[in-house]
C-alpha cells in the first residue's frame, strides 16, 4: 500500500506542484508549493500565443520561453515531486504504537532519556539538572 500511495502522491505532483502534497494530507506544503510555482510561471512564462491548437500554442510558448526560466520552473516540479515522495515514504513508516519525541516526532527508544535525532531531553530532570548556580 505505501508503494501505490507513494506513485499516486508522485503522479499528482507531476501534474501539478501542490497536487501530491493535498493527497498526501500536507495542506500547508500543497499551498505554498502551488503559490510558489503559481508566481515563477507568472514571471517567468512569455506571454501566451494565440491562434492554433491547444498543443502549439503550448509548444510555441516552451520556444519563447529563455532556458533559464525552463530550468527553475522544471527544478520547482523536480524538488516538488522529491518532496512529495519523501513524504509518502514516512508517512509509510510511522508507527503509531512507538514512542516519538513530543519535539521532532522522531521515532525513539524507550530506555534512553533524551531524543537521539533532535538530542531533546525526554521525561522529568532528575533534582541534580534542575537546581540552579548562583
Amino acid at each position: 500500500m505505501g508503494r501505490l500511495r507513494s506513485a499516486v502522491a508522485v503522479g499528482l505532483a507531476l501534474l501539478f506542484p501542490g497536487l501530491g502534497h493535498l493527497y498526501l494530507r500536507q495542506w500547508v506544503r500543497a499551498i505554498l508549493w502551488s503559490a510558489l510555482w503559481i508566481l515563477a510561471a507568472l514571471l517567468l512564462l512569455p506571454d501566451p500565443a494565440t491562434g492554433g491548437t491547444s498543443a502549439e500554442r503550448m509548444l510555441s510558448t516552451v520556444e519563447s520561453m529563455s532556458l533559464q526560466a525552463q530550468f527553475v520552473l522544471l527544478s520547482l516540479i523536480l524538488f516538488n515531486v522529491i518532496d512529495a515522495f519523501v513524504i509518502s515514504v514516512q508517512q509509510a513508516r510511522y508507527d503509531p504504537d512507538a514512542v516519538h519525541c513530543p519535539q521532532c516526532g522522531g521515532e525513539i527508544d524507550e530506555d534512553i532519556d533524551f531524543c537521539h535525532w533532535c538530542t531533546t531531553r525526554l521525561g522529568n530532570p532528575s533534582e541534580e539538572e534542575s537546581t540552579t548556580f548562583r
